[in-house]
């Protein structure tokens, strides 16, 4: 997917950011690469492979909740 320049102004809404003609034609070229990339990663067969959270399995670790005794409220 093409980006032209009209699509990095868009990104860019005037009065927010000054952005040289420069700096708009490297954006273009590193936007296009970044969709160029996506549109890669979209073709991959994603059928058999379950949605995940995180690559690696975590999980919370809480230590278990234990009554323990305390200082009757006299002595506090």
């Amino acid at each position: 997917m093409a980006v032209a320049i009209e699509g990095v102004e868009e990104v860019v809404k005037p009065g927010t950011t000054e952005v040289s003609e420069d700096d708009k034609e490297k954006l273009v070229g590193e936007l296009s690469s970044i969709l160029s990339y996506m549109e890669k990663v979209n073709e991959s067969d994603t059928t058999d492979v379950e949605p995940k959270a995180h690559v690696i399995p975590l999980k919370n670790v809480f230590r278990d909740d234990a009554v323990k005794p305390f200082l009757p409220r006299e002595k506090v």
